[in-house]
């Protein structure tokens, strides 16, 4: 046998069995087919097997190929018409997921306007629910919205929304009003519910403490709430409102400030933040805390006021005219936006829109002195002598009282004046002669000396009537005729 040369093997036998498919190549590097291995890796050979020169072999194999290749088809397709419908269950599951905790969150920082906003979009998707209509009842109630409050509680009571739940959260209500009859029973029953939560209970609770003017029982209920949950931002904002009662712009300060600094997101701190920083004539910095509060909430107009006041004191009367004037348009204007639009048109001796402004003011606060000096001012720069000696003589009569302002404010500050009723006189003077605001302040002061003293409860129903808070001049109402044994 020459070196080097390929024995042929003969077919069937082991050998070509053990090696069916394989190229051989001997010492020579040649293979079987008489090329090099590179030559042969060069032109591409390609190898075969006993099953390729097998037709009815090779035919089953395709067939056999092509029914796995369509088992393979058939079984991806039904894999995916499991998987997509699973997907986008999955997909839809997780946003109503990721919107009802953002929803829970906004409410837990009392930022409702943006919780009803993302239930509305829940509601589109989903369609109306007990839990929806539950949450956006929870909304209202924060917002003091008691029509829309029963409303949606009905809707969720009809949608199967728990019973229980629902009381509770009316019960919520009323404590807040105080038109609970035994404020500690109900906040009692509030703590005992099975699914009682403290952040709902606790404001409720507070506020109708506060107009009940029990600030010892509030400072104690405080005292509680912090042990139980010391990362509440409600303390500190209670203990800024207290100290803003007090006329303490410090403290104030420095507690609502603490508050917005670790809970940024809690909507209420940034208008009572606003009026600290009013309270120490921080004006700037109450445009920036009311900015905030209104992105929350629009159009509340009690903000929307302090905005007026805060720009109004910078000198800035064309940021005035521009903001007030649509509200005068839509009849939202409050009295204060009303007054310092006036003041803001008087600096550009337009007088007849002061006029126009204060005409229905100076008929709902006929003894405010500011008022009738304004338009005094302006009766007389149209020409109008009369109506500006009507003015004057009011504005002349109501100056004597507030003569008396500066020795009364000297007196209470030292504690010299310690009775109701000197507490109330100071605040009947300035609530109509010269300022709300502070007469408010100081017929509070004679209602937390005497809650009893009802000539300053009188005087809170003809305010709150003024500004159209019918629900805050019916609390006061109700005293006086629980007092007076009226039904």
């Amino acid at each position: 046998m020459a070196h080097g040369s390929i024995q042929p093997v003969p077919e069937g036998s082991i050998a070509a069995q053990g090696f069916a498919g394989q190229s051989f190549q001997g010492t020579n590097g040649m293979n079987a087919t008489g090329m090099s291995a590179a030559g042969a890796v060069g032109k591409g050979v390609v190898q075969l097997t006993l099953d390729d020169l097998d037709p009815k072999q090779n035919s089953l194999t395709a067939r056999l190929a092509n029914r796995a290749s369509g088992w393979s088809s058939l079984r991806l397709a039904i894999l995916l018409a499991i998987l997509i419908p699973l997907a986008v269950f999955g997909y839809f599951q997780n946003r109503q997921t990721t919107s009802m905790n953002r929803i829970q969150k906004a409410l837990s920082m009392w930022d409702d306007r943006n919780a009803i906003s993302e239930l509305k979009q829940v509601e589109q998707r989903s369609g109306l629910s007990a839990q929806t209509a539950f949450l956006r009842a929870r909304a209202y109630r924060h917002l003091g919205d008691d029509i829309a409050f029963a409303q949606f509680s009905a809707i969720a009571k009809q949608l199967g929304y728990s019973e229980e739940k629902l009381k509770a959260e009316r019960m919520l209500r009323e404590t807040h009003l105080g038109v609970v009859p035994d404020i500690d029973r109900a906040t009692a029953e509030l703590m005992a519910l099975p699914d009682g939560e403290l952040e709902e209970i606790g404001p409720s609770v507070i506020y109708g403490l506060l107009g009940k003017l029990q600030f010892e029982t509030v400072e104690m209920f405080l005292q509680f709430w912090i042990k139980q949950d010391p990362k509440t931002p409600w303390v500190d904002f209670f203990r800024g409102m207290l100290a803003l009662s007090g006329r303490d712009a410090k403290a104030a300060t420095e507690l609502l400030e603490n508050c917005a600094k670790n809970h940024p997101g809690f909507v209420p701190v940034y208008r009572q933040l606003a009026s600290a920083y009013l309270l120490s004539r921080d004006n700037e910095r109450a445009v920036i805390a009311l900015k905030r509060f209104l992105k929350s909430n629009p159009d509340d107009l009690d903000a929307q006021s302090a905005m007026v006041t805060a720009l109004f004191n910078q000198d800035l009367g064309d940021e005035v005219i521009a903001f007030v004037e649509p509200l005068i348009e839509s009849g939202k204007a409050t009295i204060e936006m009303k007054t310092n639009l006036a003041r803001a048109y008087a600096a550009k001796e337009q007088y007849k829109k002061v006029v126009d402004v204060l005409s229905g003011v100076a008929a709902l606060w006929p003894e405010d002195v500011r008022i009738a000096n304004q338009l005094s001012q302006a009766h007389q720069a149209l020409g109008g002598d009369a109506e500006a000696d009507r003015f004057a003589k009011i504005a002349d009569a109501g100056q004597a009282d507030l003569q008396s302002v500066d020795g009364r404010l000297a007196r209470l500050m030292s504690g010299t004046d310690k009775q109701a009723q000197q507490h109330y006189e100071l605040g009947h003077i300035l609530l109509h002669k010269q300022s709300r605001d502070d007469g408010v302040h100081w017929l509070n002061s004679a209602l937390s000396i005497d809650e009893s003293f009802l000539p300053a409860h009188e005087d809170m129903v003809v305010y709150f009537t003024r500004i159209n808070r019918p629900d805050l001049a019916a609390r006061h109402q109700r005293y006086i005729n629980l007092r007076r044994g009226v039904q």
